[in-house]
């Protein structure tokens, strides 16, 4: 019978990638937190000032810039504090644990989510990174599965105890939640982990015999 398991050179370079990975969350929740700050001092400088108005507005071509801009902004201080540790979790876990792919699903959850919510979604102002968040965790979970990644799906588990509850967030509820975000980003997240199925493979080496 053979026994799989991580390639001790390749567990140990994830190790050190990690380091790398949560600094880079950490300056990103930083840009979120900058962003939130000024809005709330602008308008002491600048009389009707406010950045949320730079959200996504659903097939209004004169906001196509939301599409990226919107990740940046955040409504109220509950509304960001609630994206910072999962965004810190779920990033730190993409760069760290896929390093080949990890800007391009990056990249690639702000726009296509961006662009799905543009084109989609119903008439209002959708702000905030919730989306963004929604298509690294459902990147990850599904990645851990199809890659049969070790450490992924032990991240993976992690992630469904913790934020299980943030499935509930697709389901249209109350109207100030852009739940059409949680949703394409969800769709997002299974788009990519299927689109990189391939990249990023775990290194296993193998001992025993078969029976």
């Amino acid at each position: 019978m053979k026994v799989y398991q991580l390639d001790s050179d390749y567990s140990n370079s994830r190790k050190k990638l990690w380091i790398k990975a949560f600094r880079f969350a950490l300056v990103f929740i930083a840009v979120l937190w900058s962003v939130f700050i000024l809005n709330i001092f602008l308008p002491i400088i600048v009389a009707y000032a406010d950045l949320t108005r730079f959200g996504i507005y659903p097939r209004n071509t004169d906001h196509l810039f939301g599409i990226v801009s919107t990740v940046f902004l955040h409504g109220s201080l509950s509304h960001i504090i609630s994206n910072t540790l999962p965004l810190l979790l779920a990033i730190t876990a993409l760069f760290g644990n896929y390093p080949k792919t990890a800007k391009k699903v990056f990249v690639f959850s702000i726009l296509l989510t961006g662009i799905l919510v543009w084109l989609f979604a119903r008439a209002a102002n959708h702000i905030g990174a919730s989306g963004l968040l929604y298509s690294l965790l459902t990147y990850i979970f599904v990645s851990g599965f199809i890659k049969k990644d070790i450490q992924s799906i032990g991240i993976s588990l992690v992630i469904a105890f913790l934020y299980g509850s943030l499935i509930f967030g697709i389901i249209p509820d109350e109207v100030y939640i852009s739940w059409e975000s949680h949703l394409f980003g969800l769709f997002s997240g299974v788009f990519l982990a299927w689109l990189y199925r391939k990249k990023d493979m775990p290194i296993y080496k193998s001992w025993g015999e078969e029976e």
